[in-house]
């Protein structure tokens, strides 16, 4: 009811009182453990699915720094170089943009923004590595849209954390600013790949956990708002 007829600043103003002030857990071992089940192979429970790749990886087959390539960890959708790269921010703990990811294409990865274009990775089948940027498989672009419009939400600068106040631009960002790009690239894939089940499943595993819901998961009709 409080989000009825609202639009822009207003809107993100409305949504942030409802989801900000969520239950925040350590990064180890909590963490680890809720993406267990929110990111679990919904065809065997002894595995998760990685966000890129959409491989099937034991979850024993967990990072201990070992090198092992072929693992999985912990990747910040939106890098935590961009805004709150202390453990003790909220944002860096926040499982709602954090997602098992395999080690090797995490890294690749990087830091870099969500845009289109660039090479084919050379592990991920789907994903392109640009100058700065990375696409993601046409079947996660709606995912990572809207889990960098929940963070624009969620964090307004208003928290006991530290968090400073993310906001999303049409340009790429660099390493240190509480910015990410680009905007119409993510808008575009909102609209492109649509909430699946398997989206509004992981938005009910973390908002058992944190108290708080991805809100553009629930309500795809926001972004545009």
């Amino acid at each position: 009811a409080d989000t009825v007829g609202r639009a822009g600043d207003d809107l993100k103003e409305s949504l942030n009182e409802i989801i900000k002030g969520h239950e925040d857990y350590s990064y180890t071992p909590c963490v680890w453990e809720i993406l267990k089940e929110a990111d679990e192979d919904p065809a065997n429970s002894s595995n998760i699915i990685a966000f890129y790749t959409g491989r099937s990886i034991p979850k024993s087959r967990q990072d201990t720094g070992s090198g092992d390539q072929d693992s999985w960890n912990r990747e910040h959708t939106w890098p935590k170089s961009k805004g709150f790269p202390s453990r003790g921010q909220d944002a860096h703990t926040d499982a709602h943009h954090i997602r098992a990811a395999d080690r090797s294409v995490n890294t690749d990865r990087s830091n870099n923004d969500y845009a289109n274009g660039g090479e084919p990775d050379d592990e991920c089948t789907g994903c392109r590595e640009g100058d700065g940027t990375w696409e993601p498989p046409d079947a996660v672009k709606g995912d990572a849209a809207r889990m960098m419009f929940y963070l624009v939400g969620r964090y307004e600068g208003n928290d006991q954390s530290g968090t400073p106040d993310l906001e999303l631009v049409d340009r790429l960002t660099h390493t240190g600013e509480p910015h990410f790009g680009k905007l119409c690239t993510l808008v575009a894939w909102h609209g492109l790949d649509p909430v699946s089940p398997e989206e509004r499943r992981r938005n009910d595993v973390v908002h058992s956990w944190q108290g708080n819901r991805n809100t553009f998961v629930d309500h795809p009709e926001f972004v545009q708002a």
